[in-house]
C-alpha cells in the first residue's frame, strides 16, 4: 500500500494526520489521469470557500452536485479518523425533486441556489434537507490499514405529523403523510464507487476486503414546531466498508467489534457480492494499464483529440464562448486548436481569439458548402503541430451543420466526435427561427444548445423560446447564459459514451440541405486606409438598414491610438479597443440578405 502520493513527505513521528485532505488527495492523484476521469465519469471538484472544510463534486451518473463536508475529525488508539457528511443537491428540473422534502424544493427554486451550493458548509440548516449519508475514513497508526465506510438509510423518509397547508387552508401535505422518500443509499453508492476507485488508484492496491452490514433504521417525524422524533416506519440502514492494506489491521480499523456480516468479499471472491459491487472498477483502478489491456473500456483510453463543432447564427456569441473554452483548458495546461471558417476574404474572429497560434482559418467559402474536403487536412495539420486536447471547428454563422455531418463521420480515425454545440441569440432567435431553415437546422443538429444573451429578454420570452428550441430538438442539452458565460466542464461530459453526436451523423441525409446562398445571404468587405471619424462611425452604426444583419471588423478611429473592434447585430452594436497588433488597413464585413449598402460604399470612398 503506497501512501507516499497522499501523505506529506518527511513527516515527523508525531505528525498529525489530516484525514479530510487524505481523502481529497486520493481524488486529486487519480484525476491526474484522463483515463481515470473518463473511466469513472469524473467531472470536477471545487473547494467550498466558507464554513467547515468541504468540497462540491460532479459525476457523470447524476445531473446534480455532490457535497462532502468534514464534520468530526478524531484519533484514538487504533488510528486517525474523519466523519464527513455526504450531500446531494439536485438540478432544478431533476425528477428526484418530486420525492424530496418541501424545504429542498423551496431551496432549489431560489435564484441563489447555485451560489448556496458552493458555500453549503457554512449554513448547516440550509443544507440539512440535502444530506443523504455519512462517510468515514480511517488510517491506522502503523499506516498499513486504510478504511472507507459509507453509512446510509436505504431510503431517507420523513413524515409530516401535522401536515403543511397554504395560508388559505389548502393542504400541500396532509397530516401524517410522507413528505420525503428518496433512495439515499443508492445515490450515495454511486459516489462511493468513484471515491473508492480513486483510493485504489492512489494506494496502488485493490481493496483487501468489502463488508456490508444491515441494521434496523427508522423514518423521521416532524411536527409543526420543528421537533423531530423517530417513526415506526421500517427502514433498513446499510453500512458498507472497503479496506485496503493488511487485512486484519484494516478490518479492525473498520469494525472494532465484528458484527454479523450480511455480505463480504475480496478481489477474488467479489463475484458473490451484490450489484454494483461485484463489477465495480475500484477492484481494478490500482492498475490502469491492465484495465486498458483488458479491452473492455476502450472509450476511456482513447488518445484522439475531441472534436467540437461550434455552430450558431450570426452574432450569437460563438467567439466569446470560444475564448472561455480556451481559458478553461489553458488553466488545465491543455491546448485547444481551432479550425475557423468565415465567409469572405478576411477573417475577423480569429484576430479576437486568445492563443491564436493554434488556429487554422478556412476563409473565402463556407465550410458547410464548399470547403468540407479541407477538414481532414486542417485536422491533420493541427495534430502534427500542436497535439491538442480539443479541436473546435467554428463554422460561419450561416453554416448548416447537416451539410458536414457525413464528412465529419469520416474523421473518426483522426478525432473523437464530441458534439455539435449551437448558440442561439435569445433576442433575435424567435424571428430567425421563423425565417431561416439554416437557423432551425443549426438547432436540430445540436447536442448542446446554449441560449445566450438571456439578459436582453424577459423571463416569459426566454421560456417561450426555450420551449420552441426543445420542440425542434428534444434530445439536446439546453443551458441559458449571459455573455456566453458558462463553465465548459458542465456541458462537455468527460465520458464520450454519453454523447449523442454519432446518432445524428448516421441519419440519412438528402444533400444538399439549405445553404446561405439558397436563402439569399451574401457578404461584402469594405476597406479603409485612413482613420474614420468617431461621428461618421457612430452615424453608420445607427443608420444601417435592417437587411444588414451582421457587421464586424477592425477599424482605426481618429483620436484613438488603438484600433477598434466593431460588432453589430440587428441594430445592437459594440465598439471596443483591439488588444493585439494590427498594422493592416481597417475593414468591415457586412453580412445580410438583399442588402442596400450605400452608406458603407460612401464611407469607403471617403476614407480610402
Amino acid at each position: 500500500m503506497n501512501l507516499s502520493a497522499i501523505l506529506p513527505p518527511r513527516r515527523s513521528s508525531n505528525h498529525q494526520i489530516n484525514m479530510p485532505d487524505i481523502l481529497v488527495n486520493c481524488l486529486l492523484v487519480a484525476c491526474q489521469h484522463d483515463e481515470f476521469k473518463r473511466l469513472l465519469g469524473w467531472k470536477g471538484m471545487a473547494v467550498c470557500p466558507k464554513g467547515k472544510k468541504a468540497w462540491t463534486m460532479k459525476l457523470r451518473t447524476h445531473p446534480g452536485v455532490f457535497g462532502l463536508c468534514a464534520e468530526d475529525e478524531y484519533a484514538n488508539d487504533s488510528g486517525f479518523f474523519v466523519s464527513l457528511g455526504l450531500y446531494y443537491f439536485p438540478e432544478e428540473n431533476e425528477e428526484l425533486l418530486e420525492s424530496m422534502s418541501l424545504a429542498a424544493n423551496i431551496a432549489v427554486v431560489q435564484k441563489d441556489y447555485i451560489q448556496s451550493i458552493r458555500r453549503f458548509s457554512s449554513d448547516e440548516n440550509w443544507a440539512a434537507p440535502f444530506r443523504i449519508a455519512t462517510v468515514i475514513n480511517g488510517l491506522n497508526r502503523e499506516e498499513n490499514g486504510f478504511t472507507l465506510k459509507l453509512s446510509a438509510d436505504q431510503a431517507k423518509v420523513s413524515i409530516s405529523q401535522d401536515g403543511i397547508a397554504t395560508q388559505d387552508g389548502q393542504w400541500i401535505i396532509n397530516p401524517g403523510e410522507i413528505e420525503e422518500s428518496i433512495p439515499a443509499h443508492s445515490i450515495a453508492m454511486d459516489f462511493l464507487l468513484v471515491l473508492a476507485a480513486a483510493v485504489s488508484n492512489s494506494l496502488e492496491v485493490p481493496p483487501c476486503g468489502f463488508y456490508r452490514t444491515e441494521t434496523p433504521g427508522h423514518a423521521t417525524i416532524y411536527d409543526s414546531m420543528g421537533n423531530k422524533f423517530p417513526s415506526s416506519h421500517e427502514i433498513t440502514h446499510i453500512t458498507d466498508a472497503l479496506n485496503w492494506g493488511e487485512r486484519e489491521a484494516a478490518t479492525s480499523l473498520a469494525f472494532p467489534q465484528l458484527p454479523d456480516f450480511c455480505a463480504q468479499g475480496d478481489a477474488k471472491t467479489r463475484k458473490d457480492l451484490p450489484t454494483p459491487l461485484a463489477d465495480a472498477l475500484f477492484w481494478k483502478t490500482n492498475d490502469l494499464a491492465a484495465v486498458e489491456v483488458e479491452g473492455n473500456h476502450n472509450y476511456a483510453f482513447d488518445k484522439r483529440p475531441s472534436l467540437i463543432v461550434l455552430s450558431g447564427f450570426l452574432g450569437a456569441g460563438k467567439t466569446t464562448f470560444l475564448n472561455q473554452l480556451l481559458e478553461y483548458h489553458a488553466s488545465r495546461n491543455e491546448l485547444v486548436a481551432i479550425i475557423q471558417n468565415e465567409i469572405g476574404q478576411t477573417g475577423v474572429d480569429g484576430k479576437l481569439l486568445e492563443g491564436d497560434d493554434s488556429i487554422v482559418e478556412l476563409d473565402e467559402g463556407c465550410v458547410c458548402c464548399t470547403l468540407a474536403g479541407n477538414l481532414s487536412k486542417g485536422i491533420e495539420q493541427l495534430k502534427t503541430r500542436f497535439n491538442p486536447k480539443v479541436i473546435v471547428l467554428e463554422t460561419t454563422g450561416l453554416a448548416n451543420p447537416f451539410n458536414i455531418l457525413n464528412e465529419i463521420e469520416t474523421l473518426r480515425p483522426l478525432v473523437r466526435l464530441d458534439s455539435v454545440t449551437t448558440l442561439v441569440d435569445a433576442e433575435n432567435g424567435p424571428q430567425l427561427l421563423a425565417d431561416s431553415d439554416i437557423a432551425r437546422n443549426q438547432v436540430k443538429a445540436a447536442d448542446v444548445i446554449i441560449l445566450n444573451k438571456c439578459d436582453l429578454v424577459s423571463q416569459e420570452e426566454k421560456e417561450s423560446l426555450a420551449k420552441l428550441l426543445t420542440t425542434l430538438n428534444k434530445r439536446a442539452l439546453l443551458v441559458n447564459t449571459i455573455n456566453s458565460e458558462i463553465n465548459p466542464g458542465t456541458i462537455y461530459d468527460s465520458d464520450p459514451r454519453t454523447h449523442h453526436f454519432g446518432g445524428i451523423s448516421l441519419c440519412p441525409l438528402t444533400p444538399p440541405q439549405h445553404t446561405h446562398a439558397m436563402e439569399g445571404f451574401t457578404s461584402r468587405r469594405f476597406a479603409f486606409n485612413k482613420p474614420l471619424s468617431r461621428e461618421d462611425l457612430n452615424d453608420l452604426m445607427t443608420s444601417l438598414p435592417k437587411e444588414v444583419f451582421r457587421l464586424k471588423g477592425i477599424v482605426k478611429v481618429s483620436g484613438n491610438n488603438a484600433p477598434e473592434v466593431v460588432q453589430y447585430v440587428s441594430g445592437r452594436y459594440e465598439l471596443s479597443n483591439f488588444s493585439g497588433e494590427f498594422d493592416d488597413d481597417g475593414f468591415l464585413v457586412a453580412i445580410g440578405r438583399d442588402m442596400e449598402l450605400d452608406l458603407l460604399e460612401k464611407l469607403e470612398r471617403n476614407y480610402s
